[in-house]
């Protein structure tokens, strides 16, 4: 259910700390659900082809079986990282991470959870902060109102409750 967050609610723009903290803990939780789907792969690789020399590992990695798996491992983990954000910026108001940090992402009318739609849109402008080598993230410290570029460009701000009661 989507509901209004307002600013006099005592809703805030969450800063640069609060939000790195919450991307650590959303990428340790990704890279440990990654780690998860790789390990049924990783044991059918022959290991020992590593210590032989270049051919044999040229050949071991080029096994169409051992290749296959890993492919679709690979793509397992692209829709993971496209469903890990969108479920939780769009569905549930905020990942994992930013739920531990007490952030919520809001979008321009100020609902929380934004929408599906405005999280794709968010998490393909979230690729462009991180393309432009990190200058979108780093708006979040030069902005008064704490918004990276993905934020500016899908509509979005994440925002955390004021310690200060009105």
């Amino acid at each position: 259910m989507t509901k209004t967050l307002y600013s006099d609610d005592g809703w805030v723009p969450a800063g640069a700390g609060r939000r790195g903290v919450a991307t650590l803990i959303d990428m340790a939780l990704y890279c440990g659900l990654c780690l998860l789907l790789a390990i049924p792969v990783s044991r059918q690789f022959d290991w020992g082809a590593a210590r032989g020399g270049i051919d044999d590992l040229a050949r071991a990695i080029s096994d169409h079986i051992w290749l296959a798996h890993a492919s679709g491992i690979l793509g397992l983990w692209i829709a993971l990282w496209w469903c890990y954000f969108v479920v939780g910026w769009g569905i549930l108001g905020a990942t994992p991470g930013k739920w531990v940090m007490g952030l919520r992402i809001m979008d321009y009318h100020q609902r929380c959870p934004i929408g599906p739609v405005r999280a794709l849109l968010r998490l393909a402008a979230y690729c462009v902060s991180a393309v432009t080598f990190e200058w979108g993230h780093l708006l979040i410290v030069l902005r008064t109102d704490r918004r990276a570029l993905h934020d500016i460009l899908a509509g979005t701000r994440v925002v955390r409750k004021s310690r200060v009661k009105s």
